[in-house]
């Protein structure tokens, strides 16, 4: 096979649009690279990380060579179909070339990533990213391959297994948006089209983070930080080493921000830090004009109108249904505007009892959307008790993670050992290994690294990573998928005071863990279709959004909780009453912004006119007069969510429907296997739709999701 001597395999993470940008031409200075390495990958021993050994320049120059190989592989493919395109065999002979081609790219691309994110003094992030960008471009190359496109588009389908179908279709509709469909004159319009729509996306991006830099507002007064959590104290100080002393800085970092509006007093601060917020990149209060997203927003919309055109889709979001589960504009919109008749409903008389709430506690004056965070965190309070630093104390890390793997092994039938002998590239950094509870041999590996660091990127305590070193796929024989899950968490201060973990920390813990075994346990042959790779967008955050639903259940809240001095039980049985707290106001502002993405992706109307309109169907509080949130929300117009913002909500909607079978039916044992076998063993080998089928033998319905607006 043309191919065969190159010995690699290519594992397609998630595309992060609709289509890959066309590639008319780049020149790019690799890092130094070494006489071709055959098979065998210099990063790895024994199957796994060669830790002791890594180097950025290492790691780098493997890269380096293995996406020229690959390239290379996706150039003999093409030259083999034109020259035997009646002989070749589409999966022998045209996809696992490429399969083998990239495996070694991927882990090395993956591992890469890993080092980048958790030890810049190994893999210097100036030079991971330009590599991570050259990656991405070299690895769209057979989705803007006319000859590999044709293979998939005119090959039979009626002798395929499921799997294989799935792999043709993803084919078929990733070269469709590239444009391969189209004939010479316009696919060099969609050439300029895309290489303009980047280039707008890359201004719109740039100024909103310009913007977010500039503003800084000091606060001097220890009064008015009074109430602050250490931790949110520490994320501000100027001097680290002094922290409770200030002075203190709010920059619009999403764990300030947030902090500040849950627990600031002094209503001048709210309002400032809110008003900076929904200002950013829009030329006000005293922003220069170059920074304006305004123009920009406009041009970014246009652009992917022209896109869709030239593709033949009615609008933007009409093409990006192509790789939804939804499937069409109308069901999304239907589904929305649902949801939304209950929760406005609700909303309005959580407010109310907000602002009565408020005024008992000496407020004065109509409650504003900036007063809404912090008189929602003293009501709760005061309703259940809920403090959430006192809270953090029945959440010791190792209790919370030992929790997650009791309830994940006797859900699927699965159990984890930690690896000892093998050494990661730092001492924080621990490997487990995962095996069927029947096999002695492990399927798969995890790499956990929880807490913060000199060294290690901050990406804030709330967030987290979950990246995919090698997938599941037949090509890779028996060399097991890995994956590593990375957090931002506080280091324990002694012995006696470990790791405390807010419960919004345990709630994101189960979320990103829920991601790794999607990424580990899926059963396909095709790298193509493994673990989170080709799912759906709006289907993708299903299992995460499902592990999370975990913590309704009260023997796991007790399981994974217990003070860390003594081990008490967590005084509190109350977290379905927290979780509905304020449900109506927070689900209108779901519904808001992904109602907001799609109108401005098929409206032609101007944005401040279509976002004052959505407002107030939205809300009950008013649109303040210079609120410009839609010049940054990058989620929508530059980000992975551009016109698919709504996903978040639907895959919540599916994860609560799934979820409640496991409150409805006792053989919980069942069920997880039941579970197992569909929605992590899939992959992307199955149309979501059909893998909710076979897990609940109905269609999906928002009947559970919607149960969280029932009163308290």
């Amino acid at each position: 096979m043309a191919c065969s001597i190159l010995r690699r395999k290519f594992a397609l993470a998630r595309s992060k649009g609709f289509y890959q940008q066309i590639r008319t031409g780049y020149i790019v200075l690799l890092p130094e690279t070494g006489p071709p390495q055959g098979d065998k990958n210099p990063l790895f021993k024994n199957g796994l990380p060669d830790a002791e050994n890594l180097s950025g320049e290492k790691c780098l120059s493997t890269l380096g060579n293995q996406l020229l190989d690959f390239e290379h592989c996706i150039r003999e493919v093409e030259n083999s179909i034109i020259e035997n395109k009646d002989e070749l065999d589409l999966f022998e002979n045209v996809l696992e070339p490429i399969e083998e081609s990239g495996s070694k790219m991927e882990a090395t691309w993956g591992l890469s990533k890993v080092l980048y994110l958790t030890e810049s003094n190994i893999m210097p992030p100036q030079k991971y990213v330009l590599m991570h960008n050259r990656a991405r471009k070299a690895r769209s190359a057979k989705f803007n391959s006319k000859p590999i496109y044709n293979m998939f588009k005119n090959c039979d389908k009626n002798n395929l297994t499921e799997e294989e179908q799935r792999v043709v279709n993803k084919f078929q509709i990733e070269g469709k948006l590239n444009g391969l469909d189209l004939p010479p004159e316009k696919k060099e319009y969609l050439s300029l089209l895309l290489v303009g729509l980047a280039n707008e996306k890359e201004k719109f991006l740039t100024s909103t983070q310009a913007t977010i830099r500039n503003f800084r507002h000091t606060i001097h007064d220890p009064v008015k930080v009074s109430n602050f959590p250490d931790r949110l104290l520490y994320s501000m100080a100027q001097d680290k080493a002094k922290y409770k002393n200030g002075p203190w800085d709010i920059l619009l970092n999403p764990s300030i921000t947030d902090g500040v509006l849950a627990y600031c007093s002094d209503r001048d601060v709210r309002w400032n830090t809110w008003m900076a917020l929904r200002q950013v990149a829009s030329g006000l209060s005293g922003q220069s004009d170059e920074f304006n997203n305004s123009f920009r927003l406009e041009k970014i919309r246009s652009l992917r109108r022209d896109i869709a055109a030239v593709l033949g889709y009615e609008s933007y979001i009409h093409m990006s249904m192509e790789t939804k589960m939804a499937g069409s504009l109308d069901v999304v919109k239907s589904t929305l505007y649902r949801l939304l008749e209950k929760a406005k409903m609700l909303q309005e008389k959580e407010l109310t009892k907000l602002q009565e709430f408020a005024y008992d506690r000496g407020f004065r004056g109509s409650m504003e959307m900036w007063d809404i965070t912090y008189w929602e965190r003293e009501q709760k309070q005061d309703l259940y008790q809920w403090d959430n630093m006192k809270i953090s104390e029945y959440f010791p890390l190792e209790t919370v993670f030992k929790g997650i793997l009791n309830l994940t092994s006797r859900t699927f039938g699965i159990r984890f050992e930690e690896e000892k002998k093998v050494k990661s590239w730092h001492p924080d950094i621990k490997l487990y290994h995962i095996f069927n509870n029947e096999s002695p041999n492990p399927i798969a590996g995890l790499y956990i690294d929880f807490y913060s660091r000199d060294g290690k990127m901050d990406t804030g305590t709330g967030s987290g990573h979950v990246v995919g070193i090698r997938p599941v796929a037949k090509i890779l024989g028996t060399s097991q998928p890995l994956a590593a899950m990375i957090f931002n968490f506080p280091p324990p201060k002694s012995n006696k005071e470990p790791c405390l973990l807010h419960f919004d920390d345990v709630e994101n813990m189960f979320k990103k863990f829920g991601q790794a075994l999607q990424q580990l346990l899926s059963h396909v042959n095709y790298s193509e279709v493994s673990g989170l790779s080709n799912i759906e967008w709006d289907a993708v955050e299903v299992v995460s959004n499902f592990m999370y639903l975990w913590l309704k259940d009260t023997e796991v809240l007790k399981e994974i909780s217990g003070h860390y001095r003594d081990g008490k039980p967590l005084p509190f049985n109350k977290i379905e009453q927290i979780r509905k707290h304020m449900a109506g106001y927070r689900l209108c502002q779901e519904i808001y912004l992904a109602n907001l993405d799609l109108d401005l992706h098929t409206s032609k109307e101007f944005w401040l006119p279509l976002m004052k309109k959505l407002w107030q169907e939205h809300f009950i509080l008013p649109l303040d007069s210079k609120d410009n949130h839609p010049l940054s929300f990058t989620a929508s117009v530059c980000g992975d969510l551009s016109g698919a913002y709504y996903s978040r909500l639907w895959a919540r909607m599916l994860a609560e429907d799934a979820y409640n079978s496991f409150k409805t039916d006792p053989d919980r044992a069942a069920i997880g296997l039941r579970f197992r076998d569909t929605f992590l063993g899939f992959g992307g080998a199955c149309h979501p739709s059909e893998v909710f089928r076979r897990f609940q033998g109905r269609d999906p319905s928002p009947e559970a999701f919607e149960d969280q607006l029932n009163d308290n």
